[in-house]
Protein backbone atom coordinates (compact mmCIF):
# COMPACT_ATOMS: atom_id res chain seq x y z
CA UNK A 1 0.00 0.00 0.00
CA UNK A 2 1.50 3.41 -0.83
CA UNK A 3 0.22 5.69 1.48
CA UNK A 4 -0.98 9.43 0.05
CA UNK A 5 1.46 11.67 1.61
CA UNK A 6 -0.75 14.35 2.92
CA UNK A 7 -4.08 15.17 3.28
CA UNK A 8 -6.50 16.12 0.43
CA UNK A 9 -4.76 18.72 -1.04
CA UNK A 10 -2.18 15.95 -2.01
CA UNK A 11 -4.80 13.58 -3.13
CA UNK A 12 -6.50 16.17 -5.23
CA UNK A 13 -3.58 16.48 -7.71
CA UNK A 14 -4.18 13.18 -8.86
CA UNK A 15 -7.06 11.05 -10.28
CA UNK A 16 -9.06 9.92 -7.40
CA UNK A 17 -9.67 7.07 -9.25
CA UNK A 18 -7.43 5.66 -12.38
CA UNK A 19 -8.05 2.62 -13.87
CA UNK A 20 -5.40 1.97 -16.32
CA UNK A 21 -2.09 2.86 -15.33
CA UNK A 22 0.79 1.65 -17.48
CA UNK A 23 4.44 2.33 -16.68
CA UNK A 24 7.01 4.16 -18.72
CA UNK A 25 9.48 1.13 -18.69
CA UNK A 26 8.04 -2.50 -18.54
CA UNK A 27 7.97 -4.57 -15.68
CA UNK A 28 10.35 -7.54 -15.73
CA UNK A 29 8.67 -10.68 -16.14
CA UNK A 30 5.41 -9.09 -17.02
CA UNK A 31 2.95 -7.29 -19.94
CA UNK A 32 0.75 -4.44 -19.03
CA UNK A 33 -2.19 -4.97 -21.29
CA UNK A 34 -6.37 -3.56 -20.94
CA UNK A 35 -9.53 -3.98 -21.89
CA UNK A 36 -12.19 -1.52 -22.36
CA UNK A 37 -15.12 -1.86 -19.90
CA UNK A 38 -18.27 -1.52 -20.78
CA UNK A 39 -19.90 -1.13 -17.59
CA UNK A 40 -17.27 1.98 -16.60
CA UNK A 41 -16.75 2.99 -20.46
CA UNK A 42 -13.33 3.34 -20.24
CA UNK A 43 -9.97 1.78 -20.30
CA UNK A 44 -9.03 -0.65 -17.45
CA UNK A 45 -5.43 -2.25 -17.21
CA UNK A 46 -4.01 -4.92 -16.09
CA UNK A 47 -0.16 -6.71 -16.31
CA UNK A 48 -0.13 -10.22 -16.29
CA UNK A 49 2.43 -12.79 -15.80
CA UNK A 50 2.69 -16.05 -18.23
CA UNK A 51 4.40 -18.96 -17.26
CA UNK A 52 7.74 -20.40 -19.31
CA UNK A 53 6.56 -22.26 -21.97
CA UNK A 54 3.31 -20.54 -22.84
CA UNK A 55 3.85 -19.64 -26.16
CA UNK A 56 5.50 -22.54 -26.93
CA UNK A 57 4.38 -23.67 -30.88
CA UNK A 58 2.35 -26.59 -30.53
CA UNK A 59 1.97 -25.72 -26.21
CA UNK A 60 -2.12 -26.18 -25.57
CA UNK A 61 -1.83 -26.27 -22.36
CA UNK A 62 -4.71 -24.80 -19.82
CA UNK A 63 -3.24 -22.90 -16.93
CA UNK A 64 -4.97 -21.92 -13.48
CA UNK A 65 -4.73 -18.33 -12.84
CA UNK A 66 -4.08 -16.13 -9.35
CA UNK A 67 -5.28 -12.81 -9.38
CA UNK A 68 -3.70 -10.05 -7.07
CA UNK A 69 -5.46 -6.79 -5.68
CA UNK A 70 -3.65 -3.82 -5.20
CA UNK A 71 -3.56 -1.56 -1.82
CA UNK A 72 -5.13 1.97 -1.40
CA UNK A 73 -3.56 4.77 -3.57
CA UNK A 74 -1.91 2.30 -5.86
CA UNK A 75 -2.59 0.39 -8.96
CA UNK A 76 -2.37 -2.64 -11.12
CA UNK A 77 1.67 -1.57 -11.93
CA UNK A 78 2.81 -1.31 -8.00
CA UNK A 79 2.11 -2.90 -5.07
CA UNK A 80 2.57 -6.32 -6.59
CA UNK A 81 3.49 -9.72 -5.07
CA UNK A 82 6.60 -10.31 -6.82
CA UNK A 83 6.12 -11.98 -10.50
CA UNK A 84 9.77 -12.74 -9.59
CA UNK A 85 8.41 -14.96 -6.86
CA UNK A 86 6.53 -16.93 -9.09
CA UNK A 87 8.43 -17.39 -11.68
CA UNK A 88 11.18 -18.70 -9.45
CA UNK A 89 9.10 -21.24 -7.85
CA UNK A 90 7.73 -22.97 -11.37
CA UNK A 91 11.00 -23.07 -12.27
CA UNK A 92 12.35 -24.97 -9.27
CA UNK A 93 9.32 -27.18 -9.84
CA UNK A 94 7.71 -25.73 -6.13
CA UNK A 95 4.45 -24.59 -7.91
CA UNK A 96 3.35 -26.13 -11.20
CA UNK A 97 3.29 -23.61 -14.19
CA UNK A 98 0.30 -20.86 -13.63
CA UNK A 99 -0.61 -17.22 -14.80
CA UNK A 100 -0.64 -14.25 -12.73
CA UNK A 101 -3.09 -11.36 -13.35
CA UNK A 102 -2.26 -8.39 -11.37
CA UNK A 103 -5.79 -6.79 -11.85
CA UNK A 104 -6.77 -2.49 -10.91
CA UNK A 105 -9.06 -1.71 -8.48
CA UNK A 106 -8.64 2.51 -9.60
CA UNK A 107 -6.44 3.00 -6.53
CA UNK A 108 -9.44 3.96 -3.78
CA UNK A 109 -12.43 1.80 -3.98
CA UNK A 110 -12.06 -0.88 -1.93
CA UNK A 111 -12.95 -3.08 -4.49
CA UNK A 112 -16.84 -1.80 -3.97
CA UNK A 113 -19.09 -0.18 -6.91
CA UNK A 114 -19.19 3.36 -5.81
CA UNK A 115 -23.06 4.44 -5.15
CA UNK A 116 -23.32 7.26 -8.04
CA UNK A 117 -21.86 4.50 -10.44
CA UNK A 118 -19.03 6.19 -11.94
CA UNK A 119 -16.31 3.45 -10.38
CA UNK A 120 -17.10 0.10 -10.30
CA UNK A 121 -14.37 -2.04 -9.08
CA UNK A 122 -16.22 -5.02 -8.44
CA UNK A 123 -18.44 -4.91 -11.45
CA UNK A 124 -15.29 -4.96 -13.72
CA UNK A 125 -13.20 -7.38 -12.32
CA UNK A 126 -15.97 -9.56 -11.51
CA UNK A 127 -18.03 -9.28 -14.71
CA UNK A 128 -15.54 -7.99 -17.08
CA UNK A 129 -11.70 -8.57 -16.37
CA UNK A 130 -12.06 -11.89 -15.53
CA UNK A 131 -14.37 -13.10 -18.47
CA UNK A 132 -11.59 -11.50 -20.89
CA UNK A 133 -8.81 -13.16 -19.18
CA UNK A 134 -10.66 -16.39 -19.56
CA UNK A 135 -11.31 -15.58 -23.33
CA UNK A 136 -8.10 -14.38 -24.04
CA UNK A 137 -5.64 -16.76 -22.47
CA UNK A 138 -5.63 -20.67 -21.98
CA UNK A 139 -7.03 -20.43 -18.51
CA UNK A 140 -8.28 -23.01 -16.60
CA UNK A 141 -11.35 -21.37 -16.51
CA UNK A 142 -13.65 -22.27 -13.73
CA UNK A 143 -13.16 -21.93 -9.63
CA UNK A 144 -10.91 -25.28 -9.53
CA UNK A 145 -8.42 -22.99 -11.31
CA UNK A 146 -8.92 -19.67 -10.28
CA UNK A 147 -7.40 -17.80 -6.93
CA UNK A 148 -7.87 -14.61 -5.44
CA UNK A 149 -4.98 -12.83 -3.25
CA UNK A 150 -4.15 -9.17 -2.11
CA UNK A 151 -2.49 -6.67 0.08
CA UNK A 152 -4.17 -4.15 2.42
CA UNK A 153 -6.99 -2.65 0.76
CA UNK A 154 -6.68 -5.47 -1.59
CA UNK A 155 -6.48 -8.09 0.89
CA UNK A 156 -10.00 -6.87 2.22
CA UNK A 157 -11.06 -6.73 -1.60
CA UNK A 158 -9.43 -10.49 -2.06
CA UNK A 159 -11.61 -11.37 1.26
CA UNK A 160 -14.62 -9.64 0.30
CA UNK A 161 -14.40 -11.06 -3.22
CA UNK A 162 -13.66 -14.67 -2.66
CA UNK A 163 -16.48 -14.47 0.21
CA UNK A 164 -18.79 -13.04 -2.15
CA UNK A 165 -18.21 -14.76 -5.10
CA UNK A 166 -17.64 -18.48 -3.90
CA UNK A 167 -18.55 -19.81 -7.45
CA UNK A 168 -15.60 -18.16 -8.82
CA UNK A 169 -12.54 -18.82 -6.34
CA UNK A 170 -10.88 -21.63 -4.79
CA UNK A 171 -8.98 -19.64 -2.33
CA UNK A 172 -8.08 -16.16 -1.08
CA UNK A 173 -4.79 -15.19 0.64
CA UNK A 174 -5.26 -11.68 2.13
CA UNK A 175 -1.95 -9.79 3.08
CA UNK A 176 -2.66 -7.42 6.17
CA UNK A 177 -6.04 -6.64 5.32
CA UNK A 178 -7.45 -3.43 5.74
CA UNK A 179 -10.44 -4.35 7.17
CA UNK A 180 -11.48 -0.96 8.54
CA UNK A 181 -14.18 -0.38 10.89
CA UNK A 182 -17.13 1.94 10.45
CA UNK A 183 -15.39 4.72 12.64
CA UNK A 184 -12.01 3.55 10.94
CA UNK A 185 -13.36 4.69 7.54
CA UNK A 186 -13.77 8.15 8.74
CA UNK A 187 -10.30 8.55 10.68
CA UNK A 188 -8.71 10.55 8.68
CA UNK A 189 -9.22 13.51 5.56
CA UNK A 190 -8.60 10.13 2.84
CA UNK A 191 -10.63 8.14 4.36
CA UNK A 192 -13.63 10.29 4.67
CA UNK A 193 -13.14 11.27 1.18
CA UNK A 194 -13.10 7.64 -0.20
CA UNK A 195 -16.47 7.02 2.29
CA UNK A 196 -17.70 10.28 0.88
CA UNK A 197 -17.52 9.42 -3.08
CA UNK A 198 -17.50 6.09 -3.21
CA UNK A 199 -20.10 4.81 -0.63
CA UNK A 200 -22.46 8.26 -0.78
CA UNK A 201 -20.86 8.92 3.10
CA UNK A 202 -22.94 6.24 4.77
CA UNK A 203 -20.42 4.34 6.96
CA UNK A 204 -23.45 1.67 6.98
CA UNK A 205 -22.56 1.31 3.07
CA UNK A 206 -19.16 0.50 3.58
CA UNK A 207 -19.88 -1.80 6.09
CA UNK A 208 -22.14 -3.76 3.63
CA UNK A 209 -19.42 -4.52 1.78
CA UNK A 210 -17.14 -5.50 4.20
CA UNK A 211 -15.43 -9.06 4.27
CA UNK A 212 -16.69 -9.34 8.12
CA UNK A 213 -20.88 -8.68 6.77
CA UNK A 214 -20.67 -10.91 3.90
CA UNK A 215 -19.26 -13.64 5.81
CA UNK A 216 -21.58 -13.57 7.76
CA UNK A 217 -24.39 -13.51 5.45
CA UNK A 218 -22.79 -15.58 2.67
CA UNK A 219 -21.00 -18.61 5.12
CA UNK A 220 -22.89 -21.49 4.70
CA UNK A 221 -22.05 -20.97 1.26
CA UNK A 222 -18.85 -20.39 1.54
CA UNK A 223 -17.82 -23.14 4.18
CA UNK A 224 -15.53 -25.97 3.29
CA UNK A 225 -15.48 -24.93 -0.31
CA UNK A 226 -13.06 -21.79 -0.23
CA UNK A 227 -9.89 -22.42 1.25
CA UNK A 228 -8.66 -19.11 2.96
CA UNK A 229 -5.63 -17.87 4.88
CA UNK A 230 -4.98 -14.12 6.56
CA UNK A 231 -1.29 -13.09 7.56
CA UNK A 232 -0.51 -9.77 9.39
CA UNK A 233 2.85 -8.57 10.56
CA UNK A 234 2.41 -8.43 14.39
CA UNK A 235 3.75 -4.39 13.85
CA UNK A 236 1.06 -3.53 11.43
CA UNK A 237 -1.21 -0.86 12.47
CA UNK A 238 -3.89 -2.84 11.21
CA UNK A 239 -3.07 -5.93 13.56
CA UNK A 240 -6.27 -5.31 15.50
CA UNK A 241 -8.52 -4.94 12.73
CA UNK A 242 -6.93 -8.18 11.18
CA UNK A 243 -7.40 -10.43 14.69
CA UNK A 244 -11.22 -9.26 14.21
CA UNK A 245 -11.60 -10.66 10.82
CA UNK A 246 -10.18 -13.59 12.54
CA UNK A 247 -12.17 -13.88 15.15
CA UNK A 248 -14.98 -13.61 13.23
CA UNK A 249 -14.49 -16.34 10.96
CA UNK A 250 -13.61 -18.96 13.66
CA UNK A 251 -17.26 -17.78 15.11
CA UNK A 252 -18.99 -19.23 11.95
CA UNK A 253 -16.92 -22.09 11.52
CA UNK A 254 -15.24 -20.92 8.78
CA UNK A 255 -12.18 -23.15 7.92
CA UNK A 256 -9.04 -20.62 7.81
CA UNK A 257 -5.39 -20.08 8.34
CA UNK A 258 -4.62 -17.01 10.23
CA UNK A 259 -0.70 -16.22 10.49
CA UNK A 260 0.93 -13.20 12.93
CA UNK A 261 4.18 -12.44 11.75
CA UNK A 262 6.97 -10.46 13.86
CA UNK A 263 9.12 -7.80 13.51
CA UNK A 264 7.15 -7.14 10.35
CA UNK A 265 5.01 -3.19 9.52
CA UNK A 266 2.76 -2.25 6.77
CA UNK A 267 5.03 -3.58 4.71
CA UNK A 268 4.56 -5.91 1.54
CA UNK A 269 8.09 -6.21 0.79
CA UNK A 270 8.55 -7.89 3.88
CA UNK A 271 5.68 -10.24 3.90
CA UNK A 272 6.35 -11.40 0.48
CA UNK A 273 10.16 -12.26 1.04
CA UNK A 274 8.54 -13.85 4.52
CA UNK A 275 6.24 -16.02 3.00
CA UNK A 276 8.35 -16.73 -0.40
CA UNK A 277 6.20 -19.27 -2.40
CA UNK A 278 3.94 -20.67 0.10
CA UNK A 279 0.97 -18.46 -0.48
CA UNK A 280 1.18 -19.91 -3.86
CA UNK A 281 1.26 -23.48 -2.74
CA UNK A 282 -1.61 -22.48 -0.61
CA UNK A 283 -3.50 -21.72 -4.13
CA UNK A 284 -2.44 -25.33 -5.19
CA UNK A 285 -2.92 -27.21 -3.11
CA UNK A 286 -6.82 -26.27 -3.58
CA UNK A 287 -6.99 -26.16 -7.30
CA UNK A 288 -8.96 -29.00 -8.42
CA UNK A 289 -8.47 -31.64 -10.67
CA UNK A 290 -9.53 -29.67 -13.90
CA UNK A 291 -6.36 -27.46 -13.73
CA UNK A 292 -4.14 -31.08 -15.24
CA UNK A 293 -2.30 -30.11 -18.39
CA UNK A 294 -4.54 -31.25 -21.32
Amino acid sequence: MVVLAVGLNAAEQQPFMSFFNPLSQPLPLEEHRSYQSAAMHTKVGYNIYLPPGYADAGNTNRYPVIYWLHGRGCSESNDQFPAATVDAAIRTNAIPPMIFVYASGGGMSFYSDSLDGQWLAETTIIRELIPHIDATYRTVANRDGRAIQGMSMGGFGALKLALKYPELFSSVVAFAGGYRSAEGIQANDVSREILRRVFGGDPQRFMANHPATIARANAQAVRGRVAIKLLVGLDDGLLENNRAMHATLTELNLAHEYWEIPGIKHDLPRLSAWLGSDGLQFAVRHFGSSTKSE
